[in-house]
């Protein structure tokens, strides 16, 4: 599979309710993305990726097989464990054939128990 860098996440949505203090703290996301495939059929993943101090974590949130030209809503519950050390939020496609070609036209990331703003929208129409 390769994996395709999307977004990343502005830290207002993934920062925003940390615990004062705290080296660690764990958070709980609805990710979700439209996704238009077309040039091959095959699985494409959702991914949430972060990096810290530690590594670099993935997180899946959704999978769907793409019979061909069409698309895929990508959706799902995360549950990520930060640390005070986290340098950067992104989301990533993983396709599982080269010839796949992808636009992503709506992506969001919201921190579960909020009420969506749309500064919390990653991207439209992309």
């Amino acid at each position: 599979m390769i994996e395709k860098f999307i977004a990343k996440v502005p830290s207002r949505i993934w920062a925003d309710g940390r615990p004062a203090r705290a080296r660690q703290w764990d958070a709980e996301f609805n990710v979700a993305a439209w996704a238009r495939v077309s040039g091959a059929t095959g699985t494409v993943q959702l991914l949430v990726r972060y990096l810290d101090s530690r590594n670099d974590q993935a997180v899946l949130v959704d999978a769907a097989e793409i019979s061909g030209d069409g698309s895929a809503l990508l959706s799902g519950l995360v549950k990520l464990r930060f640390t005070d050390s986290v340098e950067q939020v992104q989301i990533s496609l993983r396709l599982s054939d080269p010839a796949m070609r992808y636009v992503v036209e709506e992506l969001y990331m919201q921190r579960r128990g909020t009420v969506l703003r749309p500064q919390d929208k990653l991207i439209s129409n992309y």
